[in-house]
């Protein structure tokens, strides 16, 4: 049995080495990561306190340089020489208004005017006159007084006053007067009782329309008699009362005369003879002057 004096003494146990490499480990992981924290910060934040930061200082008010004052324009300077400013011509005075035009003695569509004109007596008042005509086709009818003649039909007379209409303004006028013309066909005698007949059923159809009190508006008959225009007829017809119905119009005038003594048919003779003798008409299509008669009842 071993003495244990005489055992060999123990051997001191070295220290192990493995603290030391797990010391070092740890260095490194802990350099690892201090290298990726660094690398994750965004540019300019290292180091950098956020109250010190430009995000977070307040903005700096906008200052607006002061615009400059526009230099005042200096005004002319007026030479005592200057010529004078030409004097601002007057407005032109209006001119006179024109006289309003006379009442319609129509407002029926089937009358229409045909002339105005003015007429003197012999001691030189005047008188002013509008003339009317029934329109269209309508005359009277070749050789009767009681019928018109529209378009070759034959109707009668009554059709063309049915919607007589005269004007309330005709009551200011002077009178009304109604023509009575006849063609040139058949006799004289004929004829100037046709005319004279043709005249009054006219009148009459007036007469029953004015609007006036009794005997407010004197009316009248113009007699013309017939006409002595010669009218070409188609070959192999001895009369033709389509080309000669302008020969016998429907029509009647209004006369105005301002002086109560005006001799009306004297001016009413005068002015029909100036208004054809500058080219117009007073009757459509015919000449008063080619009339056998000039007869004012």
């Amino acid at each position: 049995m071993t003495d244990y004096y005489q055992l060999p003494p123990p051997e001191k146990k070295k220290r192990s080495l493995a603290w030391l490499y797990l010391l070092l480990l740890l260095l490194f992981l802990l350099g690892l990561w201090a290298t990726w924290w660094s690398l994750r910060l965004q540019p300019g934040e290292i180091g950098e306190d956020p109250l010190l930061t430009a995000t977070a200082m307040p903005a700096a008010p906008l200052v607006q340089a002061p615009t400059p004052a526009a230099e005042p324009v200096p005004e002319p300077v007026v030479s005592a020489e200057a010529e004078p400013e030409a004097p601002v011509a007057e407005p032109a005075s209006e001119a006179a208004p024109e006289p309003e035009p006379p009442p319609p003695l129509f407002s029926d569509f089937r009358w229409r005017e045909t002339a105005r004109f003015t007429g003197t007596d012999a001691a030189g008042r005047s008188a002013e006159f509008t003339a009317y005509v029934l329109v269209g086709d309508e005359t009277w009818t070749y050789a009767r007084a009681d019928s018109i003649f529209a378009a070759g039909l034959s109707e009668p007379v009554e059709t063309a006053f049915s919607k007589l209409d005269l004007g309330a303004g005709i009551c200011d006028l002077t009178g009304v007067i109604a023509v009575g013309a006849a063609s040139v066909e058949g006799t004289s005698v004929q004829n100037t009782f046709l005319s004279f007949t043709r005249g009054h059923a006219l009148r009459a159809a007036i007469g029953a329309n004015l609007p006036c009190e009794a005997g407010a508006l004197p009316t009248g008959v113009l007699d013309l008699g017939y006409s002595r225009a010669d009218v070409t007829c188609p070959a192999g017809k001895a009369i033709c009362p389509e080309l000669t119905a302008p020969q016998r119009p429907i029509a009647m005038i209004l006369a105005d005369a301002e002086d109560p003594e005006t001799d009306v048919g004297q001016a009413l003779q005068s002015g029909i003879a100036a208004h054809e003798a500058s080219g117009a008409d007073v009757l459509p299509g015919v000449k008063v002057s080619d009339y056998s008669a000039f007869d004012l009842r």
